[in-house]
């Protein structure tokens, strides 16, 4: 048997743990420069606001019922994760963390116990000891284990816990699932299959799986198998390494010189670049894009991008800050209005690829000495203390986040205090 493990409505419940007086009131999450509402709590959803609404759009409504809006505190969110899956790692001995709020657990061997009893028992710890409400489902399958965690969500909500145990509760879920409900199935394959006639996960279960795989792919016949109950999508416990690390993000305004924008791009390369040596990798390119409003009906648009192979393959931080620019200096035009700019580290592999130039100068070990000890002072001290000039200090370019709350864990000075 599998589960999973939810946690309710996320990003609204982190705000919450720290803030009581959000219990039972309307909260909604802003986007990047607060354009847009990316996470809703079910008081907000009860009114009607859907995901991804400009927020120009639902001002008067926010005003109306006093809806409680909070700029994304990402920090504050994936460290509240790390501490959820720190405590579901106590109760369960695998677990694979499948997102930033879920993770899918092993539960083969609970037989012994009271089933129900213990996942309940889970539930209740992790929901009391982080603050943030959370939904478990169990079934044979990952599938199915996702289609009973949305039924504890949405009819066994207060007991949080909902388990598919046999054949009449599977096929009872299997039918009160629409297809667009079933983990995997995307909206251009929920249209195919409606016009094939199948329009519930029910109807999918019932189809070929060899007929499944001609006429879509082998990721709809594993679906298909998953839902008949038959396991074919095992527990990652080893997380894979990201083939590709990316950040990109819109500016508070709208920028139309170099520098701003070049020091933008220093502090996400650096981003970058330290999850890079977190997987303990190196990367062999990196690739860097602008553009412009695409939503404006005015500006003219623009969206150039550069791609560039490094010397050798690195997780040096100045090295990609530096060739992330100089490609930066090639695309930039200075007649627009530039919205957002972006770096991804390509060609990624493991730290200990020993590729050389022959036209380059060896330096590699220097250059770990250097980054490491750049490393341990900013998680001392904090990010950015030791940085690169060309990352700035004054960052206008910012993104507006005038709703942000505080980094409650991880910034001292942000330690509520109780008097």
């Amino acid at each position: 048997m599998i589960g999973i493990i939810d946690c309710n409505n996320f990003y609204a419940s982190c705000e919450r743990v720290f803030n009581p007086a959000l219990k039972d009131v309307p909260v909604i999450i802003y986007s990047n420069n607060d354009g847009a509402v990316i996470a809703r709590s079910e008081e907000a959803k009860a009114l009607g606001i859907g995901m991804a609404v400009p927020m120009f759009e639902i001002k008067r409504l926010m005003k109306l019922h006093d809806i409680k809006g909070f700029s994304s505190n990402y920090t504050l969110y994936g460290d509240m994760s790390r501490r959820i899956k720190a405590i579901i790692r106590t109760l369960f001995k695998d677990v694979e963390d499948y997102s930033i709020d879920e993770s899918f657990v092993d539960c083969n061997g609970l037989e012994y116990r009271d089933y129900f009893e213990y996942i309940k028992t889970a539930r209740d710890k992790i929901t009391n000891w982080s603050g943030v409400p959370v939904s478990i489902g169990v079934a044979e399958t990952k599938t199915l284990a996702k289609l009973a965690n949305r039924i504890a969500k949405k009819q066994f909500r207060k007991i949080g816990v909902y388990i598919i145990d046999n054949e009449e509760k599977r096929l009872a879920a299997l039918k009160a699932t629409d297809i667009n409900n079933v983990w995997g199935i995307g909206g251009r394959i929920t249209k195919r299959l409606n016009a094939k006639g199948i329009h519930t996960a029910y109807d999918l279960s019932l189809i070929d799986t060899d007929w499944a795989k001609a006429n879509f792919s082998v990721v709809l016949q594993r679906t298909v198998y998953e839902l008949k109950g038959i396991p074919c999508i095992p527990l990652e416990l080893i997380p894979p390494g990201k083939q590709n690390i990316a950040s990109q993000k819109s500016f508070g305004v709208y920028q139309t010189e170099l520098e701003p924008i070049a020091e933008a791009l220093a502090n996400y390369t650096a981003r970058v670049s330290e999850k890079l040596r977190r997987q303990k990798c190196v990367a062999g390119g990196i690739e860097v894009w602008l553009g412009t409003n695409n939503f404006s009906k005015t500006d003219k648009q623009y969206f150039p991008s550069i791609h560039t192979v490094c010397d050798v393959p690195t997780d040096y931080t100045p090295y990609l800050i530096k060739r992330a620019i100089t490609g930066l200096k090639k695309i930039y035009r200075n007649e627009f209005l530039y919205k957002r700019v972006g770096v991804m580290l390509t060609d990624i592999r493991d730290a200990s690829d020993g590729t050389l130039n022959l036209f380059c100068p060896y330096t590699r070990q220097k250059e770990i000495t250097v980054i490491q000890q750049v490393d341990r002072i900013n998680r001392l001290l904090g990010r950015d203390t030791v940085r690169s000039a060309q990352q700035g200090f004054v960052a206008d370019w910012r993104m507006k986040q005038e709703s942000l709350s505080g980094f409650f864990t991880t910034r001292l000075s942000d330690i509520i205090e109780i008097k």
